[in-house]
């Protein structure tokens, strides 16, 4: 029987995000793709959610005992998820993930609030163009070549993202709220799952600095790996990212 993987997406974008790895990941799993409130297919259920509400509507349509992924905003929800429910849960996957996304007073591993409060900004008008731009922000690029690969790759996946569905500006400051207002720093300790910590050395809104918290943080059986990427390892470094959640998903605590 194969196992049942979770994987949650991350902010302004839907479970298009995870088109590319289906293929590779079918063999191996069982998949449960779940989409956010307010993203793809799925409604939300009131205007405004939090993110113990939104930790709820996903726990909702998980099977029990599978081995969740969450990306980015998908991260913080996998990780509420753990914390609250961690019978429901076999193992943990945090892919460029932050218990805290603003910088503040003791925490300089974040973003700056004026940079957030330009791309809530940007999101209020042509999501298009903004999701592209925003997209390819994330990705790592070190030379004109990899900048050509980069906005192609922005290009194709905004396209593939906008075809399945256009969140509301509601939904979308929605999640940028929950991000801001989120710190999990004090409850890493509380953590018990077994947990993969997946980091880009270059991401442009995860310090690795703050992976590096999360890994000297947490008590319970972690790892981290650190990978030459920007915020979205599993398709700047697709193969290597297979590797590490399949050996981590099949190994015994």
């Amino acid at each position: 029987m194969t196992l049942p993987l979770v994987l949650l997406h991350g902010w302004g974008v839907n479970t298009a995000i995870w088109n590319a790895l289906i293929p590779k990941l079918e063999p191996e799993f069982e998949l449960h793709i779940i989409e956010l409130p307010g993203y793809g297919n799925s409604p939300p259920t009131q205007t405004e959610m939090s993110l113990v509400e939104i930790t709820e509507n996903v726990l909702s349509q998980a099977p029990d005992q599978a081995v969740w992924v969450g990306w980015s905003l998908g991260g913080t929800i996998a990780l509420n998820a753990a914390l609250t429910h961690p019978e429901r849960i076999r193992k943990l996957q945090l892919i460029s993930m932050t218990p805290r996304f603003l910088t503040g007073s003791g925490w300089e591993h974040g973003i700056r609030k004026e940079a957030f409060d330009q791309l809530a900004i940007s999101f209020r008008g042509d999501y298009t163009k903004a999701l592209q731009s925003f997209l390819r922000l994330q990705l790592y690029k070190t030379d004109r070549a990899e900048q050509r690969i980069s906005r192609q790759m922005a290009k194709d996946l905004t396209t593939q993202i906008v075809a399945r569905h256009t969140p509301s500006v509601a939904v979308l400051q929605n999640g940028l709220a929950i991000l801001a207002n989120t710190d999990l720093r004090d409850q890493l300790p509380h953590l018990t799952i077994d947990t993969q910590i997946i980091a880009g050395r270059n991401d442009p809104l995860v310090p690795i600095e703050a992976s590096h918290f999360l890994d000297q943080n947490l008590t319970s059986p972690h790892s981290l790996i650190e990978m030459e990427t920007g915020h979205i390892p599993f398709l700047e470094s697709t193969k290597g990212y297979i590797k590490a959640l399949t050996r981590f998903s099949k190994t015994e605590s």
